[in-house]
């Protein structure tokens, strides 16, 4: 005969109902006691006269859950997931294995009991989650109004590491664009940027972190200098705001975490080891996905972004360096010689200040107060003023650094022979 276990609580309503039994207590006080209804009180009374107190166990106590999923089903899974998910570079989790699941081999399943089926059979871990306390601030109500910009150096695809430089809109959420480069360069900075303004506009403000593409650290002489791409924003009326802590621009951070954890493993089942394939990729298949399982919508509809209909992007996201005018109207940059014409529509003379534009084609223009100078390419050679050591002899001439001859008393030297003489003793 099976034996029978009861819980403490089963145990405490068997103990009521046999008093209700013995009438030391009315149905309508045991319902208070149990917090049950007078009805249930009632049905289970009747269940607990007929069978004891086994007619206080859940008939389906030891049985396999109506709603459970098939064994075969589950054997099937994680046959799925041992050919997949397992060899992955970083272990895939609960969460990222079910949305597999559901995306490439129809088979919908929890991700939490996905978490409990993996923690049964030893294949996932339960992690704590460490307790950290940071201020907490509100996102913003308006699309466009603060977007967080940073990138993150890490082993995407391949073997070699790449950077990811991210958008994130801070009110929804949502990545307007993202794409790999080789690294956090102003250039490829500046070109993100002007394709994210080209295809939404220009937001009120960017948030990034303190890094030397972004801000100039180190102001020894007390003035305050900005970066190459510190002057495109505010030639395009951006505001540019710097974070103190990774926890200060945490959206952007938790973002490019979950990136590391899905999106490698989305690369890596697709079989993608080159940056046009990922990028690609990107911008087609993950970020419409990403946006659609994550982006929440703004607290106000109404769009801040702002046109750009009133700017000449290619002459404001280019490097700009500052030269003068020489005497001969040339200009010299980067060990280039530059002839200025004498017909220009702005008025030029020796001495002035003129900006050249370095453009990331490879293009140069110069301009003068907003103004395209004409100008051609020259080669000319530098002046270099040769340094001769010259010295002053005694009759006051200047003549080149002396050489004695040959025949010199300072090119002879004769080896001294020792005379030794010897005294009688006690000579002294």
């Amino acid at each position: 005969m099976k034996r029978l276990e009861l819980t403490q609580g089963e145990i405490d309503r068997m103990i009521i109902l046999e008093r209700i039994k013995n009438n030391d207590l009315t149905q309508e006080e045991a319902a208070k006691i149990m917090n049950l209804s007078s009805r249930q009180v009632r049905r289970k009374l009747k269940r607990y006269i007929i069978a004891g107190a086994a007619g206080l166990v859940h008939k389906n106590r030891g049985k396999q859950s109506n709603r459970a999923i098939p064994t075969p089903v589950v054997e099937e899974i994680f046959q799925l997931i041992e050919k997949k998910y397992s060899q992955l570079r970083e272990k895939a989790g609960p969460t990222f294995i079910s949305d597999q699941l559901k995306k490439n081999d129809g088979i919908i399943i929890n991700h939490e009991t996905l978490r409990r089926l993996m923690i049964k059979r030893g294949q996932w871990k339960v992690y704590k989650k460490k307790q950290q306390v940071h201020q907490w601030r509100e996102r913003k109500h308006h699309l466009g109004e603060l977007v967080q910009v940073d990138g993150s150096y890490h082993i995407w695809f391949g073997q070699e590491k790449s950077t990811l430089i991210a958008f994130i809109d801070d009110a929804t959420g949502r990545i307007p664009l993202a794409e790999f480069v080789d690294r956090e360069s102003t250039e490829n900075l500046a070109l993100l940027t002007q394709d994210y303004v080209k295809q939404h506009g220009r937001p009120l403000a960017l948030y990034s972190d303190r890094g030397s593409t972004y801000k100039v650290n180190n102001n020894k002489d007390g003035v305050k200098h900005e970066t190459h791409y510190q002057k495109m924003l505010h030639e395009l009326d951006i505001e540019l705001i710097h974070a103190r802590s990774p926890q200060a621009k945490g959206r952007i951070e938790r973002l490019f975490k979950t990136l590391q954890d899905r999106l490698v493993k989305e690369l890596e089942i697709a079989r993608i080891t080159t940056c046009d394939a990922a990028n690609h990729y990107l911008k087609t298949t993950y970020i419409p996905e990403h946006n659609a399982k994550f982006a929440v919508e703004p607290l106000v509809k109404a769009d801040f972004h702002r046109s750009i209909d009133a700017f000449n992007l290619h002459s404001i996201f280019c490097l700009k360096f500052e030269r003068i005018i020489n005497n001969d109207y040339t200009v010299c940059f980067k060990d280039k010689w530059l002839q200025l014409d004498k017909s220009q529509k702005e008025f030029i003379r020796r001495g002035q200040k003129v900006c050249i534009h370095q453009h990331f084609d490879g293009t140069i223009d110069i301009t003068r107060n907003d103004k395209r100078l004409i100008f051609k390419r020259i080669t000319k050679q530098k002046t270099k003023l040769k340094s001769t050591l010259l010295k002053e002899d005694m009759r006051g001439k200047n003549r080149a650094s002396y050489k004695p001859p040959t025949s010199h008393p300072w090119r002879h030297f004769e080896k001294k022979q020792d005379i030794s003489i010897e005294l009688p003793i006690g000579h002294f």
